[in-house]
């Protein structure tokens, strides 16, 4: 099964079509069929890049991530073919609602106001930070003692690190590339605190005693993905194939490739994503 890029062209009409489409046009009738006919061996999915781990391109620009991953395997088991859409992280609702996409898979976090202009599906991936410190550790026990910390080590480019940077905005921090090399630095003892992923935190801390979670879901989000106000058949199906992916470990495999950064496992799916993406 093959996922097809849009070429620049394509881009261009998308632009124009969302310029259009200020308004968005209700393209469903609750539970009928689309006003439209799109093609029904396609999965049209939107999602804007730049946004590592989740959405990102690589140096030949291949579309790579959490969210491509998870939009293939929905595709293939929904029996379509997946085909994405590149766009600024603005245009992911209008897209939908204009009819340009069916879907948009983008770390997007269906606010109260995202709800009224669009459907969302169950949340695929919840992410919060904790704080992880020696059990012996009573200069930080909470968000408000990091700057108490000797140093808090994080991964670079992850949400855990956009927090630091964007709240406390310490000076006491250190970044690695992974979640691997984090963990190596706070059993070395190069690192006093891990602020990372909380489900990697529990992980660590079941693993290793010693340690233990001083504070637990900072700067909770729940990602979901989106589809065109009214479009409930298409969320139904994705949630059945959600409840899959969950219940078999896909969910938790992807966790683990690009949030734990599990270099092999990620490398296996974004080699999948590079081999069967083409340009038109």
């Amino acid at each position: 099964m093959k996922i097809r890029r849009v070429s620049a062209a394509i881009l261009i009409l998308a632009a124009m079509l969302l310029g259009a489409c200020a308004e968005p046009t209700r393209l469903f009738d609750s539970d009928s069929k689309s006003l439209t006919e799109p093609d029904s061996t396609l999965l049209r999915i939107a999602a804007a890049p730049e946004n590592e781990p989740f959405v990102y391109t690589d140096t030949s620009g291949a579309l790579l991530g959490f969210d491509p991953a998870l939009g293939t395997l929905l595709a293939e088991k929904m029996g379509m073919t997946a085909v994405f859409y590149s766009m600024s992280e603005e245009l992911l609702i209008n897209s939908l609602n204009c009819g340009l996409t069916d879907i948009a898979i983008s770390a997007i976090e269906p606010t109260d106001s995202l709800r009224r202009s669009a459907e969302f599906s169950d949340s695929y991936i919840t992410m919060s930070s904790a704080i992880v410190a020696n059990g012996g550790n009573s200069a930080v026990n909470g968000t408000a003692d990091l700057r108490s910390a000797l140093c808090v080590g994080t991964v670079s480019g992850s949400l855990s690190a956009r927090y630091l940077s964007e709240g406390p905005g310490l000076s006491n921090t250190r970044e690695y590339s992974g979640l691997g090399e984090l963990e190596g630095a706070m059993l070395r003892g190069d690192i006093d605190i891990m602020f990372c992923d909380s489900f990697f935190a529990r992980e660590f801390i079941a693993e290793y005693p010693l340690f233990v979670i001083k504070e637990d879901n900072i700067d909770r989000h729940r990602f979901a993905a989106a589809a065109a106000d009214g479009n409930s058949r298409l969320i139904r199906e994705v949630n059945d194939v959600l409840d899959e992916f969950r219940s078999g470990g896909t969910l938790l495999d992807l966790r683990r490739a690009y949030i734990e950064n599990d270099a092999a496992l990620r490398e296996q799916y974004n080699l999948k994503l590079k081999n069967i993406q083409q340009i038109p």
